[in-house]
């Protein structure tokens, strides 16, 4: 995978606790950066939507309390009416 080079500009302070946390977690300061991108801003799909809004209020449930769809409805943020 290709890597983009970026600068960014932060508090000394902030920098040296970044990299102190970085070495602890086994990883770079650029990885750390990058894990935490990557956790905060959601991949999009081919249609340039994150999953939530391409589905949101398309998904009805037949049942109420199905445990796997409540999961399912709480880790895509999804509210799903049941009918």
């Amino acid at each position: 995978m290709m890597k983009t080079r970026v600068t960014l500009t932060l508090d000394p302070e902030v920098s040296h606790r970044g990299k102190l946390a970085a070495r602890a977690q086994g990883t770079t300061f650029s990885g750390l950066v990058e894990q935490l991108l990557g956790a905060h801003a959601p991949r999009k799909n081919k249609a340039g939507l994150p999953f939530q809004a391409k589905w949101k209020g398309k998904l009805t449930l037949a049942k109420k309390s199905e445990a796997r769809m409540d999961y399912l409805k709480e880790k895509y943020q999804l509210p799903i009416e049941v009918k």
